[in-house]
């Protein structure tokens, strides 16, 4: 994802004024957004269209059904197949004013707020869920045009079809292949099914052991290499909670620092790669409740200025510091360390976000052969396995899009009964659509800021990863999925994918252990408290 980030310098300062006004003209974001919705729609065309006819096949329904090139060469009355980019159009008087933005606070806090607020977090949901009788409307749309979508009611109650349209389990900016017939009177295409792409082709990927500790996937004289994931580390504050707990986050980095390096701890010496999926440093204190909190954690080093205020740039910079010496003291120990930038690190805020600048992180980048400064999302070869993920932000903005009702025995169904409530999709449901639909951050660049990149998308999977992973969840969850998607118990085929959602440390204590050759996962766990 290097080459898709975003520039390292702008053309905007005093290279732009020299060059006048040509260089404004070749400012990277002058370019419109439309071109990664084409690029997109042209990489995932074909794979959604041969998806579609061998469902039709499968079916044993109608075989002659026209593949149409463009959505306004769509023939009324006639079954067809067409490919454009979901567009779900949501009655903006629904929506709630913005109260809150993300500089407030950690992206996931903003997106799926604690147990304490979920008040005030039903709106927002609820105002997000595809309602029909409210006037939301669903459209297929490419270059040439846009189509009206509605389920056909024809189709609506066969329960064994797995491919009906549903408006709350797609988000906009998903590619898909509509199979359904175009209604003369209004112009509605009325959907018999719905295909995505499905997976990525399997790629082999030869191992260069470079770089790399313990066995590759082919040595079988070795143990299996071990991949180790963890995620919201949160140097340069406790948590939160931990000031209710007794519990302290920097004793329990401690103790995950003591297993990998001490041999009788743990089985340090099978793990071959540590990744950081975000989550590195705390957040900067800017608010007045986040000043609270600070005050519980007795290890934010915060500094004021000669006016008062909180610095947060020091908070920052402490923050770094300390997560820069906890790295180098895992890298020390001969353990390769890929550090993925977060949400509240020091870099580009649009995806994919660079590597962050060595400078920050001088004693880890001392490691030239251990260390790696990754982008986000992170791509690479461990151990002869492809491995792929993010900090997570893609599949928390991609789970708002994706509500769903809560159950009459939840207790988050209002006593009342006057309002039904709501929750998102699970962090592992949202990750296996992305998987099922090869885009990692599909509601990019409507809601997921992102780079206007104008040749292609950068996001769209090309090959299926072994191991395919997203950090600072609430909760550790597992699936494993087969060559077409499909979920799976044993990896019994070489095309399976390990989908992992990776626990927040500072939240939870938990790290993940993956077996890159069984692709099996364990969880490990640290706490200083007592049960």
């Amino acid at each position: 994802f290097h080459e898709f980030a975003a520039p390292l310098a702008s053309s905007s300062g005093a290279g732009a004024a020299a060059g006048g006004e040509s260089a404004q003209n070749s400012h990277p974001y002058n370019r419109q957004y439309s071109h990664v919705y084409s690029a997109r729609l042209k990489l995932l065309r074909r794979r959604c269209i041969q998806n579609a006819q061998q469902a039709l096949k499968d079916d044993g329904a109608d075989t002659d059904a026209d593949v149409v090139d463009r959505v306004i060469e769509v023939k009324e009355g006639a079954l067809s197949i067409v490919v454009g980019t979901i567009v779900k159009e949501m009655d903006p008087k629904r929506r709630p004013p913005v109260k809150s933005t993300y500089t407030d606070a950690s992206a996931q806090t903003f997106l799926f707020p604690s147990d304490d607020k979920k008040a005030e977090k039903q709106e927002p949901l609820r105002s997000l869920m595809f309602d029909k009788d409210k006037g939301d409307v669903l459209h297929l749309e490419d270059e040439s045009g846009r189509v009206e979508l509605a389920s056909d009611a024809n189709v609506a109650g066969e329960t064994k079809h797995s491919n009906l349209l549903d408006p709350n389990k797609v988000a906009t900016g998903v590619v898909a292949a509509v199979v359904g017939k175009v209604d003369s009177g209004t112009g509605v295409m009325h959907v018999h099914s719905i295909h995505f792409a499905g997976p990525p082709p399997v790629e082999k990927v030869t191992s260069t052991k470079e770089g790399l500790r313990g066995a590759s996937i082919d040595d079988e004289e070795q143990n299996d290499p071990i991949l180790l994931l963890v995620s919201g580390l949160g140097c340069g504050s406790d948590s939160p909670t931990d000031a209710e707990t007794g519990a302290s986050l920097s004793l329990r980095r401690e103790m995950l620092l003591e297993y990998l390096t001490n041999s009788q701890l743990g089985d340090g010496s099978s793990i071959c790669r540590v990744i950081v999926a975000g989550g590195g440093i705390t957040a900067a204190v800017d608010t007045a409740e986040d000043k609270e909190n600070t005050k519980k954690a007795s290890s934010n080093n915060l500094t004021k200025t000669k006016s008062g205020k909180y610095d947060s740039t020091a908070n920052v910079t402490y923050s770094l510091r300390e997560l820069d010496c906890y790295i180098s003291e895992i890298l020390s120990s001969g353990i390769p360390v890929d550090y993925i930038p977060g949400w509240n690190d020091p870099t580009n805020a649009n995806w994919p976000q660079r590597p962050l600048h060595s400078c920050l992180l001088p004693n880890s980048v001392g490691f030239v052969d251990l260390f790696r400064r990754s982008t986000n999302p992170y791509e690479s070869d461990c151990c002869g396995a492809k491995v792929l993920g993010s900090d997570g932000l893609n599949v928390a903005d991609l789970r708002r899009f994706l509500p769903k009702k809560c159950d009459d025995d939840d207790d988050e169904v209002s006593d009342d009964g006057s309002e039904v409530k709501v929750s998102p999709s699970s962090s592992i449901d949202a990750l296996h659509q992305t998987l099922n639909i090869s885009h990692m951050a599909p509601t990019g660049p409507d809601s997921l800021p992102t780079f206007p990149s104008s040749e292609t998308d950068p996001f769209v999977m090309t090959s299926k990863p072994a191991v395919y992973f997203v950090g600072n969840c609430d909760e550790f969850e597992a699936r494993l999925v087969g060559e077409k998607g499909e979920s799976i118990d044993t990896a019994a085929d070489t095309g399976a994918t390990r989908l992992v959602c990776v626990p927040s440390f500072a939240s939870t204590g938990e790290v993940v252990l993956v077996n890159l050759r069984t692709l099996e996962c364990d969880v490990v766990s640290f706490s200083d408290v007592s049960p």
